[in-house]
């Protein structure tokens, strides 16, 4: 079937041309009224658009503005006898995929009309592929992020906001509280989703080794180097670097780090060639990084350049609202990897995991929901399957007497957490509404965990 043409011209012998010279490998359909072809176009759409510039009813620049807003992809090619730069500069900026002068050749305009509709649909075939990444990585519940409380919600908002922008991501949160989902997920519903999302573990490398696997070497650049190799920063060019445990990186790595994040440029070990990238930089650290660099722990310099966008991942405990969906969802997991027929916990478990106060947050849960339901060959899992550390003292279980006659030391824990969840885990401000100072606060959350 013929690629669809909409040629919208006031002087019909101007439509009638382009339809004859065109019409062998276009199905044209020809306007000399605008108002007529936007009609037209609302109701059948077609794969590329050509119109004049100067006609009655609509100009093209409008025929343009009233098509982007029904289609953002479809290549228009406005054409006129009037061409001066600033109209050029202004249809190209409401949209046009070009503009011709009058004359024009018209083996030129086939060219031009071809060039647009390879384009498109190279654009088209793009975002089904990446359309199918994403679907591919939502359908894998060991990358989805879970929950729908007030707190995960925030996170989504963010993402959802600063997915298609490429600025630099400081994620922050306890251990095991899911911040390389985070990183995952504004990768893959950004406009990258098809490129490299490339994590290094900060904390498991020497300097070193973490400048070479960062940055690659050229062959005979230290004993061993028997070949080139290409750095992690040149393969993630495109895409995203998800730097795990940033805060363990050495002072050395972190000026290297800074310059690279900064010029978008790289030197391999051993190399005098400047190369250069494009990384969206997406870091994560299980301390508060601004305290590190009031303690000059970590480079300020190097900090605002990646803390364009701060991400707090919530503690397991704060979002207990979420825990029976991650429940289930993990027992779901865990239950096809190990082939049980498992559907889930007794109520008397389930207390009891909603009332441990879960140091190891997402991570730890995720453990426990495995080594139960390897170990068990029941349909519901009973308390003696739960490991006894999630109800040994210290615990916080037995701070409570049951789930609906909490000790006061359990309504205190619970009433501070909730405080500092709505000031977005401001210590000062929630200091400030207990009525106690910071250091208190300080002391009273550590024996929460």
């Amino acid at each position: 079937m013929k690629q669809q043409l909409i040629i919208i011209d006031d002087e019909p012998k101007a439509g009638r041309l382009m339809a004859r010279y065109l019409d062998d490998s276009y199905e044209c359909h020809i306007f000399q009224d605008p108002l007529a072809a936007m009609e037209y176009f609302q109701r059948e759409s077609a794969d590329l658009v050509i119109t004049d510039m100067q006609m009655p009813n609509l100009t093209g620049a409008e025929v343009l503005a009233q098509i982007r807003m029904v289609d953002k992809q479809i290549p228009v090619i406005i054409i006129t006898a009037f061409s001066n730069v600033d109209d050029a500069i202004e249809v190209l900026r409401l949209g046009a995929t070009d503009f011709v002068k009058k004359p024009f050749d018209m083996e030129e305009l086939k060219l031009i009309i071809d060039k647009a509709l390879n384009i498109s649909l190279l654009k088209a075939e793009n975002s089904r592929l990446k359309e199918q990444l994403k679907e591919q990585h939502d359908q894998d519940d060991r990358y989805r992020m879970i929950g729908s409380g007030a707190n995960m919600q925030k996170v989504y908002d963010v993402i959802d906001k600063i997915a298609d922008i490429r600025c630099n991501v400081i994620i922050e949160g306890e251990s095991g509280t899911g911040k390389e989902l985070v990183a995952r997920a504004l990768h893959f519903q950004s406009q990258s989703a098809d490129k490299p999302f490339i994590v290094i573990d900060c904390g498991a490398l020497t300097d070193s080794l973490l400048q070479s696997e960062l940055f690659g070497h050229e062959k005979g650049a230290f004993t061993g180097a028997n070949k080139q190799k290409k750095g992690l920063l040149e393969t993630a060019s495109g895409g995203t670097l998800f730097l795990d445990e940033i805060c363990n990186i050495s002072d050395n790595m972190q000026t290297k780090l800074l310059r690279v994040v900064q010029e978008q440029q790289i030197i391999r070990v051993g190399g005098l060639e400047r190369i250069d990238i494009d990384v969206r930089f997406v870091v994560a650290t299980n301390q508060p990084m601004d305290k590190m660099v009031q303690d000059g722990q970590f480079r300020h310099d190097l900090y605002h350049r990646l803390n364009v966008i701060n991400i707090h991942v919530p503690p397991l405990r704060t979002r207990l609202e979420d825990m029976t969906l991650l429940i289930d969802v993990m027992i779901k997991r865990f239950a096809g990897k190990y082939q049980r027929n498992i559907k889930g916990f007794d109520q008397s478990s389930l207390q009891l995991l909603k009332a441990y106060h879960w140091p190891g947050n997402v991570r730890e849960l995720s453990n426990i929901i495995e080594r139960s339901v390897a170990l068990s060959d029941k349909e519901i899992l009973h308390l003696d399957e739960i490991p006894k550390s999630v109800n040994a003292p210290g615990s916080g279980n037995n701070e409570q007497i049951d789930a609906d006659h909490p000790t006061l030391a359990e309504l205190e824990k619970r009433y501070i957490l909730k405080l500092l969840d709505e000031n977005s885990d401001n210590k000062e401000k929630t200091a400030a509404l207990l009525g106690i100072n910071k250091s208190t606060l300080w002391r009273k959350l550590k024996t929460f965990l």
